[in-house]
């Protein structure tokens, strides 16, 4: 995309290596349309990041960086990237912090021809989640764009640059030439005026950007007709009618949302992706049904073990399985077989509009945090082994420390820095070791006055002069401050302790049977993880996890180790007409438990049975009157 017509300022070189607030610029990566991108890393926390530094500064460049990063760090969202921090440096200006990601922007991988369309129906996927969220929070992105869209070594896709748009407090960007922001990719109705933009706008650039995926080839200006698929590859031709409605030339022709527009996509491409997986043959699927990827599996698959990659497969072939035509209808016929009071031949009864699987993942982030405080100055009495050291003393961070077993809480105790010791004269006695005895004065004896009594019963006081008890009639005492040494030690330590804690998270499960999953709640994961690199915020339930385990350190206290446990459950939710009525109905675990409401059960065999039990009360009622009678 061409930038407004500005002259940029002068780039800073050899910016690696210096330091920004609280990061350190290591390397420079990239030059984007608004800012230089610089591989860092926090001071404190030594964690990898992205900076960002904006490399224009007219009115409008400003107003566009610090509306992408003002938008960015308040939403959460698995495809979109995150912002983790911002703000203005006196030498560098304003910057923004990312996490760093392993990926590649979608427009350099587009340089080397053509996506398959697996790969590409997986990044749509992903990106119109995105899209679908942000219009949720009526903020519409209006520069979808390979340019704008990374992609990660295992297929996970992440929309960036928020920098064109609209939401409620998007500043006035109408001043901006079309020429500066119109693209291949943009609707042709697409204006920057505030008040103009829907999600129809969005919907038309995913569809550029999904014919280029899979032509190779950049999409005509808007309004000129596309060329059909099928003149690369012939299989792709039932997709034409659906990347034609998403760039349709009227918004109301296209897709309603980003979702529903993916959807299409990867229904017409079945066949293809058919061919693409071993495990799945969605050509054979019921025409309703879809499995979803968990973003966990997408992001982090890889990077988990044997265990992990075990129980993704299996809920592979449990949808693969479930989604057959007619296998919904004959699991429910006998469902209603097996129970009397439930509703016969619910196969037949219900009408399916959408069958959707996934897995649901739980999460423990087991971590230990170790406090060193500040060192502060402690003097004590000089021992016969101690000497000033005149080597720097170290780093409290430094400082060897007790081995404790992993994850073991140690109370705060103090430990001494090494090579901080300087030996002192002891300020009370002048490095004499005594100092006057404070009961005698110095005299080494003390008067004592007793009483006397006479033959005549008076009684008479006597002074006697006595030796002091205290220095036995030396007039001296040894030095308390340095127990007699004559010299004391000043040294730094600082307070050291552990203390391990437990952090807890879920994907969303609000509106799903939560105590059916945790029944079925198996161990999927469990190893250490460093917190900070930037795969694990990847994905938004674990990056909340962490966000909390991070914040829990500070500048005297650091997170040694942490330990990620995850669990999971394979679920199907099912939207269904019965009784034309809608419903939704959900199969959990592999053992495929149903859940659902009272419809379904038998509602005559419900009434049989309380007009029985009704009448067997009246009967022992009868009964028992009887007997008493």
């Amino acid at each position: 995309m061409s930038t407004p017509r500005v002259p940029p300022r002068a780039e800073k070189r050899g910016a690696e290596g210096a330091e920004l607030r609280n990061y350190r610029l290591i390397e420079r990566l990239s030059q984007e349309e608004l800012a230089t991108v610089y591989r860092a890393a926090h001071l404190t926390l030594d964690r990898p990041v992205h900076v960002h530094i904006l490399r224009r500064h007219d009115w409008i460049s400003e107003s566009r960086f610090q509306l992408a990063a003002r938008l960015a760090a308040r939403l959460s969202h698995p495809n979109l990237v995150p912002v983790i921090d911002a703000g203005h440096d006196d030498r560098y200006r304003d910057y923004l912090v990312t996490p760093q990601l392993d990926a590649r922007p979608l427009s350099a991988i587009l340089a080397d021809g053509p996506l398959s369309p697996l790969l590409a129906v997986r990044i749509a996927t992903q990106i119109a989640a995105a899209l679908d969220y942000l219009h949720s929070q009526q903020i519409f992105h209006r520069d979808v764009q390979p340019a704008n869209i990374l992609v990660g070594a295992e297929g996970v896709a992440y929309l960036t640059n928020l920098s064109l748009a609209a939401s409620p407090d998007t500043p006035d960007l109408s001043a901006i030439d079309e020429a500066d922001y119109l693209t291949p990719y943009s609707a042709p109705e697409q204006r920057l005026a505030r008040g103009e933009a829907g999600a129809a706008l969005d919907v038309y650039s995913l569809g550029a950007v999904v014919y280029h995926m899979l032509t190779g080839e950049i999409p005509p200006a808007p309004g000129t007709e596309l060329p059909s698929l099928a003149t690369r590859d012939p299989a792709l031709a039932p997709a034409d009618r659906v990347v034609a409605r998403m760039v349709a030339p009227q918004p109301g022709a296209r897709f309603p949302s980003a979702g529903a527009a993916a959807a299409a996509l990867r229904q017409a491409l079945r066949g293809q992706i058919d061919q693409a997986t071993a495990d799945m043959e969605e050509s054979r699927w019921e025409a309703a049904a879809e499995w979803l990827e968990n973003p966990v599996e997408t992001a982090l698959g890889a990077t988990f073990d044997e265990r992990f990659k075990e129980f993704l497969a299996r809920g592979r072939r449990r949808a693969d399985e479930l989604h057959r035509r007619d296998v919904i209808r004959r699991l429910l016929n006998r469902w209603s077989r097996d129970g009397f009071f439930r509703r016969r031949a619910l196969g037949q009864l219900i009408q399916p509009e959408q069958i959707v699987s996934y897995n649901i993942y739980f999460y423990e982030l087991r971590a230990l945090y170790e406090t060193r405080t500040e060192p502060v100055a402690r003097t004590r009495p000089q021992s016969p082994d101690d000497r000033s050291s005149f080597q720097p003393f170290s780093d409290v961070w430094a400082v060897p420390v007790p081995a404790t077993d992993a994850f073991e809480t140690v109370p705060p105790q103090e430990i001494a820095v090494p090579h901080s010791v300087r030996v002192l004269t002891c300020p009370e006695c002048s490095g004499s070791a005594s100092i006057i005895c404070k009961v005698c004065k110095g005299q080494g004896t003390i008067e004592k006055v007793s009483k006397v009594s006479g033959p005549d019963n008076t009684t008479t006081s006597e002074t006697l002069t006595t030796q002091c008890t205290v220095c036995r009639g030396y007039g001296k005492q040894p030095c308390a401050k340095c127990a007699g040494t004559g010299n004391l030690v000043e040294e730094q330590v600082f307070t050291w302790s552990r203390r391990a804690k437990v952090f807890e998270n879920t994907d969303d499960i609000e509106d799903l049977p939560q105590l059916a999953i945790r029944r079925r709640l198996e161990p999927v994961f469990s190893g250490p993880i460093n917190p900070y690199e930037g795969r694990w915020h990847s994905v938004a339930p674990l990056a909340e996890l962490l966000r909390a385990a991070i914040a829990e350190a500070g500048d005297d206290t650091r997170m040694l180790t942490s330990e990620l446990k995850i669990q999971g459950a394979p679920i199907t939710e099912m939207d269904v007409l019965l009784d034309e009525k809608p419903r939704r109905l959900y199969l959990v675990g592999f053992d495929n438990e149903l859940i659902g409401d009272w419809s379904l059960l038998n509602p005559e065999r419900l009434v049989l049975a309380a007009v029985v039990a009704v009448l067997a009360l009246i009967a022992l009622v009868a009964v028992v009157l009887a007997f008493s009678g």
